[in-house]
């Protein structure tokens, strides 16, 4: 029999691998790109690299080779990248394993949504239904950008995501739940204020304020909307929590999701935007069995019905549902 002395273990024949390497290979495998990896995975190039290039010093192989276009996996790497996508989703059911088994406490579930999140919205709402039921589910809340979700889903960074952009891709699974109408946020006193709606075209003579890089869906949606009428809209890139400062003080006006109108953000008021709405979805792992998920999805779909049931002006259920549903700007 063995015996060792506290805190003494045998030294490890194998390298440990931190998962976190596997998620930065597998991110550059998925892209062929660098810098689209980095992206997606909101980190940055360098960072990357060295995560990629100290898995590959472990393992005592490249995995990559960059290329003029970007990078190319090897013998090795297209070897390895099975094998590193069952170690991370054996970390994942490790982790839901354990979390079965912790009956006395709720569950702990992490989401991404579009933040700021209106406290009337449909995040709130589905989050007090999980938290009011029997199951008594925490949610972990985090932000990602448009493009992220998908390769924070696919590692286990997160559970489940809101999004207006859902991410298509092996492995994943979700549905439309509710679509919502899409206002122009203005300063209060603005010459459009109280008029409503407001056309697309009134937009093209204002100073767009918008989050591009952190909502690029709904920002193509929004261009795609204003030049099939004939306008050309210009915006200024604007982080999300300082829009509707920024509009208050009359540095310019602002297209937001119609239930912004609920957050109570003083000296701006709320004008519907014509012919122009955005779907919201909720996307999951298609592995993911776990209660909390299953828990999380129903919650939304009854937060949706409740909010268009209350709020007809603001949203509505979707005509079309299904897995991983698209729907560009529509008429309201």
């Amino acid at each position: 029999m063995n015996t060792y002395e506290a805190d003494t273990f045998p030294a490890a024949t194998e390298p440990d691998l931190d998962p976190r390497l596997l998620r930065a290979f597998l991110a550059v495998a998925r892209e062929g790109h660098f810098g689209h990896a980095a992206t997606g995975l909101g980190i940055a190039q360098p960072a990357l690299s060295r995560q990629v290039r100290r898995l590959e010093r472990l393992l005592g192989t490249d995995l990559l080779v960059r290329t003029p276009r970007g990078a190319e996996l090897t013998e090795a790497g297209r070897a390895v990248v099975p094998e590193a996508e069952r170690a991370l989703a054996y970390n994942r059911r490790l982790v839901r394993a354990a979390r079965s088994l912790t009956d006395a406490g709720p569950a702990v579930l992490t989401v991404s949504a579009p933040m700021p999140s209106p406290p009337g919205g449909l995040l709130a709402e589905a989050v007090r239904r999980l938290w009011s039921g029997r199951a008594r589910t925490r949610v972990s809340v985090v932000e990602l950008r448009d493009g992220q979700q998908a390769a924070a889903l696919a590692d286990g960074r997160v559970d489940a995501v809101l999004t207006w952009d859902p991410p298509v891709a092996d492995g994943l699974t979700g549905e439309a739940l509710v679509e919502e109408r899409t206002s122009a946020l203005l300063a209060q006193g603005h010459p459009r204020a109280g008029t409503e709606p407001m056309p697309l075209a009134a937009l093209g003579a204002q100073t767009v304020l918008f989050p591009v890089r952190e909502r690029s869906h709904c920002w193509a949606q929004l261009d795609a909307a204003a030049a099939a009428e004939g306008v050309g809209i210009t915006p200024v890139p604007t982080a999300p929590s300082a829009v509707a400062d920024l509009v208050a003080a009359g540095l310019g006006v602002s297209a937001v999701p119609g239930s912004f109108r609920f957050a109570g953000y003083p000296g701006v008021t709320f004008v519907p935007l014509e012919r122009l709405s955005g779907t919201m979805s909720v996307v999951w792992r298609r592995d993911d069995d776990s209660r909390a998920v299953a828990g999380f999805v129903a919650a939304c779909r009854d937060a949706a019905r409740s909010l268009a049931a209350a709020h007809g002006d603001v949203w509505r259920l979707p005509e079309a549902t299904g897995p991983l549903v698209r729907r560009a700007a529509t008429g309201t």
